[in-house]
């Protein structure tokens, strides 16, 4: 993230060592098999800390660099408002309670039948999932504003999620279409 970003969220209305340790270690307690985005970044935008737009550029940078979203975020946001201390901090928090959960909950799962594990972490990847389609329309509602936009949204979402194209390739495809569209758009009007 620029220089100039990393500026912007660090003016907004950050939250102390104290309150940022809390949010990351409830959100590692809460968020146990990922979507720590669909956790965070809600809360932060209540509470003024980020607004929309940072959101999408913080979540566009944690999901590009190397490693999980969530832990990258952790990092990321602990540094923006608390520099080192806070990154490190942030991101053990997130990372603690998981680990531990995983300790527990593996040595109760062996002791049980398999058909109430999976009937388990099914459910499990149900509410993940629509904990992550609730953020990201809540995210995109405000962006897509016409019906090109909308078509590209869901030309991206079949082909990187569906089909499971990389995101670099989907970009290098959907942009010069979307432009095309835009500009044969711009023409007529």
């Amino acid at each position: 993230m620029s220089n100039a970003s990393t500026k912007q969220v660090q003016q907004a209305n950050s939250p102390s060592l104290g309150v940022l340790v809390a949010l990351f270690a409830g959100v590692g307690a809460r968020a146990f098999g990922g979507a720590i985005p669909t956790h965070v970044l809600p809360f932060c935008l209540k509470r003024g800390w980020l607004t929309n737009r940072e959101c999408l550029e913080v979540l566009n940078w944690c999901q590009w660099l190397p490693g999980t979203a969530g832990t990258n975020l952790s990092a990321y946001l602990g540094y923006c408002w608390q520099k080192t201390q806070g990154a490190i901090l942030a991101t053990l928090a997130l990372v603690l309670p998981g680990f531990v959960a995983i300790l527990v909950v593996s040595k109760l799962l062996s002791k049980l039948p398999q058909h109430i594990v999976q009937a388990s972490l099914t459910a499990v990847v149900a509410a993940s999932i629509g904990i992550l389609l609730e953020l990201t329309w809540k995210l995109a509602k405000p962006a897509i504003t016409d019906y090109i936009r909308f078509l590209m949204a869901i030309a991206t979402f079949v082909l990187v999620g569906i089909f499971r194209v990389p995101i670099p390739l989907v970009m290098v495809l959907v942009v010069p279409f979307a432009w095309h569209l835009n500009s044969k758009i711009q023409k007529n009007d």
